[in-house]
């Protein structure tokens, strides 16, 4: 009996310094209450609702109305079909650029439409169609010419694309990010002030050497056989100064031109100053590249390597450099070009060795691209539009399961 007692106390004790030690990793209620009412949107189930919902906002809109309005439509997006996602007359698509509309010509938003805002929406991962809507919107709202879109930034919408192996949308995301005017001027103003720091700093070293020189013979200091070489060794630094200026040039172009790894290159005739410029537009279509070989069996897609590889259509021209621009028909010319398949070159190298020196092996099975193509799977799958009802999600079930079966 007393054995029986103490190890009844025993446990409760241990239950009890057992509760003490996980009370603190519980929240309590008045906190989980406060959470939940943050939120303003919460507990909606269509975009007609959330679109009243925030008309209704009598406040100023702030960055936490937008990023909480928009997160209600992820939530809205489980009574769709995920294939309309990637469709641009859908419902879903409909009512996501319904929302955005409202949220940003609502009379009371008054916040600016800054980057830091539009990185926060892209980390949100909407449709692709709706993150181009946002982008262009984002240059409408910032209509001035030194309004860009960093690479980071742009890099989240890239990367939404490719995951849901939307290639033309992603080198629509390419153009309006690291392709935009405003982009590659940016890089070009970069660029001239780097020229013109050269040039300051040539011109310094050639005023010092020469009036430094006069000054010195001047005093005494220097024979006077030193008044004529002073002139000889401006040209000496300034020739040294353009050498190295161009190499310079030359290696940072070797470097840009790898941003298109082993699938994209430059056009022959393009020139260095192009290479710096458009060097990250070349890494995003490279990434594009990459992604739709990797769905193809290692093979490119001919239509997506037209659009990306465009020459000039006219046949004659009086330049020696290429320009990038657009065709006659309005399409971007990108002065890319695709390298050689290196699998198809390790083939022909096999055939022509007779499989001297080549040994098969297992190809290595990449977690990632086994969960990237698990992804792109939901999208294949047949479903049954039920008109966002959930009652008929149920009772249709069945069909679902039967398109299974077959």
């Amino acid at each position: 009996m007393i054995i029986g007692l103490s190890r009844t106390r025993l446990l409760a004790s241990s239950y009890t310094a057992r509760s003490i030690l996980l009370r603190p990793s519980f929240p309590s209620v008045r906190y989980l209450q406060q959470q939940s009412t943050d939120n303003n949107f919460l507990y909606i189930n269509n975009f007609q609702q959330l679109q009243t919902k925030i008309s209704d906002i009598h406040d100023t809109i702030n960055e936490t109305n937008i990023i909480d309005a928009l997160k209600s439509c992820k939530t809205i997006y489980t009574q769709y079909p995920i294939q309309q996602k990637l469709e641009p007359n859908s419902k879903l698509i409909r009512g996501t650029n319904e929302i955005i509309d409202t949220i940003f010509n609502h009379d009371n938003n008054n916040i600016p439409f800054s980057q830091s805002l539009l990185k926060q929406i892209l980390l949100l991962n909407l449709p692709t169609i709706s993150n181009l809507k946002l982008i262009n919107l984002y240059y409408d709202k910032n209509p001035s010419k030194s309004t860009i879109i960093d690479k980071s930034t742009a890099l989240i919408a890239l990367r939404n694309a490719i995951n849901n192996a939307e290639f033309e949308r992603a080198i629509k995301v390419s153009d309006i990010t690291v392709g935009h005017p405003n982009y590659i001027e940016h890089n070009n103003q970069i660029l001239k002030s780097g020229l013109i720091r050269l040039i300051g700093t040539s011109l310094a070293i050639t005023i010092m050497s020469k009036f430094g020189a006069n000054f010195l013979i001047e005093v005494g200091e220097l024979s006077s056989g030193w008044r004529h070489l002073g002139s000889l060794n401006s040209m000496i630094l300034t020739y040294f100064l353009n050498s190295s200026f161009f190499i310079t040039i030359v290696r940072v172009g070797r470097q840009l031109i790898s941003s298109g790894g082993d699938y994209l290159t430059w056009q022959k005739g393009t020139f260095y100053t192009h290479w710096f410029k458009h060097a990250d537009e070349m890494l995003f279509c490279s990434k594009i590249v990459e992604a739709d070989r990797e769905l193809n069996g290692g093979e490119n897609n001919p239509a997506l390597i037209h659009e990306l590889c465009r020459e000039n259509d006219d046949t004659i021209t009086l330049q020696h450099t290429l320009q990038p621009g657009y065709t006659r028909d309005g399409q971007k010319i990108r002065l890319l070009e695709a390298k050689d398949n290196l699998e198809d070159i390790r083939m022909q190298a096999y055939w022509m060795s007779g499989g001297d020196g080549f040994e098969w092996v297992e190809p290595d099975q990449d977690p990632a691209e086994i969960i990237w193509k698990d992804h792109l799977s939901q999208y294949t799958n047949p479903t049954i539009d039920s008109d966002n009802n959930t009652n008929n999600d149920r009772s249709l079930k069945w069909a679902d399961d039967l398109i299974d079966s077959k």
